[in-house]
């Protein structure tokens, strides 16, 4: 399950959901928080009871993911994506309809979806190795999708190295949008806890994969979600 952090008014997300499923009609636009925010621990011990989120932090995956991770909108609609939290990046891609979440995270770090290892089993995330030379987050990649469509094509971080593939999922065909700076993302303060926030118009019917481009985040985390765009000619 999800963590139950109060850091992000989530019930919010229900009421266009709730619209969709009562009038059988997409809504025109969506929003999605990415990532969270940490203001308290994520759980208790190993979970860091006084850097709850940080890097060092066993349990900072329960934070890398989108919220929903899945919403629906009419072709030409737009989602927003606020973000919160530190270190992320951001990129789209087109995939084919039957792409489950499944599908890309056994690609990533195969084994538990880890939004289902709780805090107390957070030594059972096999993949959430940090950056160290050779750990998960700094191996090549080639994602596909359902189809069998190659979607990502990463190659091996080495660090150090140079912007824009240091720690970067960084696959440029197909590639729809990123927000991907020198500097990571970051997502506000508790004072002002919505940071950065990208929209983005789909105009054309299909299912898109929304990504972390912190190769830790992604790759480890499995920080993604999708957004399913109705209309015409479905991919």
């Amino acid at each position: 399950m999800r963590p139950t952090v109060s850091l992000v008014a989530f019930f919010m997300l229900a009421v266009p959901a709730a619209s969709y499923a009562q009038h059988d009609h997409p809504p025109a636009s969506a929003t999605v928080e990415f990532g969270v925010l940490p203001l308290a621990p994520l759980g208790p011990a190993p979970c860091s009871q006084t850097a709850p989120g940080s890097p060092a932090d066993p349990c900072a995956y329960r934070i890398h993911a989108l919220f929903p991770d899945q919403v629906t909108i009419a072709k030409g609609g737009e989602v927003s994506f606020n973000i919160h939290g530190g270190g992320h990046g951001f990129a789209i891609y087109a995939v084919s309809k039957h792409t489950t979440r499944d599908d890309i995270g056994q690609q990533l770090c195969a084994g538990e979806d880890p939004s289902t290892i709780p805090p107390e089993s957070a030594a059972s995330h096999l993949c959430n190795n940090g950056l160290g030379l050779g750990g998960n987050a700094n191996l090549a990649r080639q994602v596909v999708d359902a189809k069998d469509d190659v979607v990502l094509v990463v190659p091996q971080n080495v660090p150090p190295g140079t912007f824009p593939t240091t720690n970067r999922v960084w696959s440029e065909p197909g590639r729809l949008m990123s927000a991907n700076a020198p500097a990571f993302l970051q997502g506000g303060t508790a004072a002002a806890p919505v940071g950065e926030i990208l929209t983005y118009r789909f105009m054309k019917p299909g299912r898109y994969l929304v990504l972390c481009a912190n190769r830790s985040h992604f790759f480890n985390d499995w920080m993604f979600g999708f957004v399913d765009v109705e209309g015409d000619h479905q991919q």
